[in-house]
């Protein structure tokens, strides 16, 4: 088809060489320079276009590739989105019922400390020696207090261990006592059993009395006419004498 396309102005071109004037002859080369212009020039805009038919054509397929991955990441973002909502209420969850029983907690455990501190009145002397740096961890305003909860715990079980543990033993103690009532100081050994008595007599054994824990501390009471056999019994206790009998002491117990 082109090859005849291209042969007809030659025909013409011919005819008109052969019959024509100079001027039409001219005119007619004119137009036929100007037909073959414009079939060169369509020519190249076709190839051209179909160049550029094939790169879009490409791009195109690599876009819709592209589209397609960007659709499916759009998707799993959404998945995981959703899934750390999910995780995040759950979490939310967890958080508030820890608060929760945190506060629970902290309510309980000021509980045992005010209990402690009033229990730790009817304690005595050689046990408040013992637990005085625990009593003194316990805060006495929560508010201001930066002890965390664990550790305020932890402090009131070491007080109830301490007191549990010499509720369960005879505990000797000496010291100095004014126990005649006249400002001298006699040495006077005193025994508590556990918690729930005590007895004292001094070294001479004319002095004694027993003690029993009240709300304020300890309250002691003179029983001198006993101060024999209570140092007998303290005697046994001590490992002083082998002898073993029986003794009448002034124990009550509350």
């Amino acid at each position: 088809m082109k090859k005849i396309l291209l042969q007809t102005p030659l025909v013409l071109l011919c005819a008109l060489i052969a019959n024509g004037s100079a001027e039409e002859i001219a005119i007619t080369q004119k137009k036929i320079d100007k037909w073959i212009e414009t079939r060169q020039i369509i020519s190249e805009e076709r190839a051209n276009w179909l160049g550029e038919k094939a790169m879009l054509e490409t791009s195109q397929g690599i876009l819709s590739d592209e589209l397609t991955a960007l659709n499916r990441a759009v998707e799993l973002l959404s998945e995981t989105s959703t899934m750390a909502d999910v995780e995040r209420e759950n979490l939310q969850a967890e958080r508030e019922e820890l608060e929760r029983s945190n506060e629970m907690l902290a309510v309980k455990v000021r509980t045992l400390e005010i209990a402690v501190q009033d229990l730790s009145a009817r304690f005595p002397t050689p046990l408040l020696v013992k637990i005085k740096p625990l009593l003194q961890n316990i805060p006495e305003d929560v508010s201001r207090t930066k002890k965390a909860l664990g550790q305020r715990l932890l402090t009131v079980l070491g007080v109830l261990s301490q007191a549990e543990k010499f509720n369960g033993t005879l505990t000797l103690q000496t010291n100095a006592r004014d126990v005649s009532g006249t400002g001298v100081q006699e040495r006077v050994t005193t025994l508590y059993w556990g918690l729930a008595f005590a007895v004292y007599v001094d070294d001479a054994g004319k002095f004694a009395g027993m003690g029993l824990p009240g709300p304020k501390g300890w309250e002691w009471s003179t029983h001198n006419e006993s101060a024999s056999d209570v140092r007998r019994f303290i005697a046994t206790y001590s490992g002083e004498t082998d002898q073993l009998d029986f003794v009448n002491i002034p124990v009550k117990i509350r």
